[in-house]
């Protein structure tokens, strides 16, 4: 689907409105408070009178849609515009592809991140775990030395103020990835736990302390990256190119990210890895899961943390 057939198929409020209606629905419209069957609609409204508790209700109601005053084809525009950009699409580039105002696309794009999220992602299998940092390049310090200024090299990773971030990949399969402000032990084995079947994967990661604990739980393979980079099956390039790929995406559309949203951002970046043979319904799988989702905002704030949100009923990583 290119832009033009986008706007022919859903040009206007009362064919979006019918084509959510059937992907939430099917054939028979429910109510949306308890379930009823026996509704009908108001004439002349896009609204449904239940009989059976006598409450109105609509196709939008609990959905990221939900008291949105953006109208549904521009709200389609924008799901088309960040399903197709397939490294990230900044906020301003939304707003003026599709003529609305920043606050607005910025509000819409976090919404649609909320039908990214997938709490229920199990793998199994070769894994790679790893570990990065995200943040921005510290500004370059200088020493006064004798023979002049000379550059003073920043440290980079553990240590600094950026954001810890760790992914589980399988090999050839999905990928998991979760902001933990703690690197250890207890806090590792938590997300391993949560994600990763155990009993039926093998799990390789470097040689970093806190994954030591791992030997109890999986088959762990520990490499020495200095020693055996990118030898065979003892290697943990996969979960490198997926960091590559954040870290590509948020330096050349994104450039800067509040930490407070950053897991927003990274669940989309995760879905998009997972979805990437998905090319021809990806569009029709989005609408799916907005209609099916509680909304995750409240007047352009959270309506609770964002990690919480994100991670759901996972157990947290402090």
């Amino acid at each position: 689907m290119d832009l033009t057939l986008l706007r022919r198929k859903f040009g206007t409020q009362k064919k979006c409105i019918a084509y959510l209606e059937k992907l939430r629905w099917g054939k028979k419209p429910v109510c949306t408070h308890c379930s009823s069957e026996k509704v009908y609609q108001r004439e002349g409204t896009m609204k449904w009178h239940c009989n059976s508790c006598n409450k109105d209700g609509s196709v939008l109601f609990g959905t990221i849609f939900e008291n949105t005053r953006l109208p549904l084809p521009k709200y389609f525009q924008v799901i088309f515009l960040m399903i197709n950009a397939k490294q990230g699409i900044a906020s301003a580039q939304i707003a003026r592809d599709t003529g609305i105002t920043y606050r607005t696309a910025w509000y819409a794009c976090h919404r649609v991140r909320c039908c990214m999220i997938d709490n229920e992602l199990r793998l199994e299998g070769v894994i790679e775990m790893d570990e990065t940092f995200i943040g921005g390049k510290p500004r370059k310090k200088f020493s006064d030395n004798q023979a002049g200024l000379s550059t003073v090299t920043n440290k980079r990773g553990r240590g600094t103020k950026k954001v810890p971030a760790v992914a589980a990949v399988e090999r050839k399969g999905k990928v998991y990835v979760k902001i933990i402000e703690k690197l250890t032990s207890r806090n590792l084995l938590a997300m391993l736990k949560s994600v990763v079947k155990t009993e039926d994967s093998v799990l390789i990661t470097d040689d970093f302390r806190s994954y030591k604990k791992f030997d109890e739980e999986v088959e762990h393979i520990t490499i020495n990256q200095s020693k055996e980079h990118g030898k065979g099956l003892r290697t943990i390039n996969t979960v490198h190119g997926f960091f590559s790929i954040i870290k590509a995406g948020i330096r050349g559309n994104y450039k800067s990210l509040s930490k407070k949203y950053l897991p927003f951002y990274l669940a989309e970046f995760s879905y998009k890895y997972n979805k990437r043979n998905l090319q021809k319904n990806s569009f029709e799988e989005i609408l799916k899961n907005a209609v099916k989702d509680e909304k995750c905002f409240n007047n352009y704030k959270p309506k609770c943390d964002v990690k919480e949100i994100v991670y759901g009923s996972r157990k947290q990583a402090s």
